[in-house]
C-alpha cells in the first residue's frame, strides 16, 4: 500500500497535479464519490431533523437512533459500511435501521462522482478555474436537492430554508452563465438580454432571475387552473392540486438551470409524476402524490445529462421545421 502511495506522489509531483489527475480520472473520481457519501450522511441528518422544528441541526451534534434516542460512536456513522457492519441493526436498541439511510449516502456518492467526471473529466478541463466552479454549482445543487425530493416525499412539505434560502448562494453563483450553458448546443442559450449589450455576468444573473420569477409563475397559474377542472380532486387534497412548496421550488430551479434545462426537466417531472401517480391511483387508490421529488428528478437529469438531452432537443426541432 505504501508502494502504491509514493509511486502516485512521485507521478503528481513529476506531471503536475491537475495534469496528475487528468491522467488518473479514477482518483479523483474515488475521492469525489467518498465524499459525497459523507454528505449524503449529513443529508440524512437535515432530511430528519430540518422539519422538525424541536431538533436542529447541530443539537444534538452527534447522530442518535430515531428509536431509542442513543447518540451514535464515530464508528458508527460511516457511510453505508456501518449500516452493512451493523446488519441493519442498531447497535443499541438492535432495532432495524432504514435501508433508506445508505441508499441516500450511496446516491449522493454516486451523483458527486458523476458530476466531476462530467464537468471536469470529460471534456479535459481540470485546468479552467470556471469549470471548477461550475462542478460546485452543480454539487450544491445536489446537497439542496436532495434533503428536498426526501422530505416532501415523507411530509409532503419543501422547508424554505432550502428552496427560497439557498437563493442567497445561487443568485450570486449565477454570474456565473457556465452552470447554465452546461452541456447545451449553441442553439439553446439561457442568457435572455444579450440584446442589451449588458456585461456578461449581469446578463446571466438578471436571466437566472427572470426564468425563476417566470417559472414559480407559470406553476402558481397552473396550480390555479387545476384547482377549477379539477375542483374535486383538489378539495379532496385540501383545496390546492398544486402546493405552493412546489411554486417556491421551481423559482429555485429556474435560477440555477436557465430556461432551456427547466423546460426539459420540468417536462421529465410531469410524465414521472403522472406515471406514478395513475400507478398509485389504481394500486391504492391515493388521492395526492409530492410532486417535489419529481421535479428533483427532473433537474438533476436536465444537470447532468443536459448533452445527451440537447441532441434529442436538437432532432426534435429538426422534424418541427423539417431541416435535414
Amino acid at each position: 500500500m505504501s508502494f502504491v502511495l509514493t509511486f502516485l506522489a512521485q507521478q503528481a509531483e513529476q506531471d503536475g497535479f491537475l495534469s496528475f489527475l487528468d491522467k488518473q480520472p479514477a482518483i479523483l473520481i474515488v475521492y469525489a464519490v467518498l465524499l459525497g457519501m459523507f454528505f449524503g450522511s449529513f443529508l440524512n441528518v437535515v432530511v430528519y431533523r430540518l422539519p422538525r422544528r424541536c431538533l436542529s441541526i447541530n443539537n444534538p451534534r452527534r447522530s442518535f437512533c430515531p428509536n431509542c434516542k442513543h447518540q451514535l460512536a464515530a464508528i458508527d456513522n460511516i457511510p453505508v459500511l456501518s449500516w452493512v457492519w451493523l446488519r441493519a441493526k442498531c447497535r443499541y436498541c438492535k432495532l432495524p435501521i432504514s435501508v433508506r439511510y445508505p441508499l441516500v449516502e450511496a446516491t449522493t456518492g454516486a451523483l458527486f462522482g458523476l458530476t466531476v467526471w462530467r464537468t471536469l473529466l470529460e471534456s479535459h478541463t481540470l485546468h479552467e478555474p470556471m469549470a471548477w466552479l461550475t462542478c460546485a454549482a452543480i454539487l450544491l445543487m445536489i446537497l439542496v436537492l436532495v434533503p428536498i425530493a426526501l422530505i416532501d416525499a415523507d411530509l409532503t412539505v419543501i422547508p424554505d430554508e432550502l428552496s427560497l434560502g439557498s437563493l442567497i448562494l445561487f443568485i450570486p453563483l449565477a454570474a456565473n452563465p457556465g452552470a447554465m450553458q452546461f452541456g447545451l448546443s449553441t442553439k439553446l442559450n439561457p442568457l435572455m438580454f444579450t440584446s442589451m449589450g449588458w456585461p456578461l455576468w449581469l446578463n446571466s444573473m438578471l436571466s437566472a432571475v427572470a426564468t425563476g420569477l417566470a417559472a414559480s409563475l407559470f406553476l402558481w397559474l397552473m396550480g390555479k387552473v387545476a384547482n377549477v377542472i379539477f375542483a374535486k380532486r383538489a378539495a379532496e387534497m385540501g383545496g390546492e392540486a398544486m402546493g405552493f412548496g412546489d411554486v417556491k421550488l421551481m423559482m429555485l430551479l429556474g435560477v440555477t438551470l436557465g430556461w432551456p434545462k427547466l423546460v426539459v426537466g420540468f417536462f421529465i417531472a410531469v410524465f414521472i409524476g403522472a406515471s406514478f401517480g395513475l400507478a398509485l391511483r389504481l394500486t391504492r387508490k391515493q388521492i395526492g402524490l409530492p410532486f417535489g421529488p419529481s421535479l428533483v428528478v427532473g433537474a438533476l437529469g436536465s444537470m447532468l445529462f443536459a448533452k445527451e438531452l440537447s441532441l434529442l432537443v436538437d432532432m426534435y426541432l429538426k422534424l418541427l421545421t423539417g431541416e435535414p
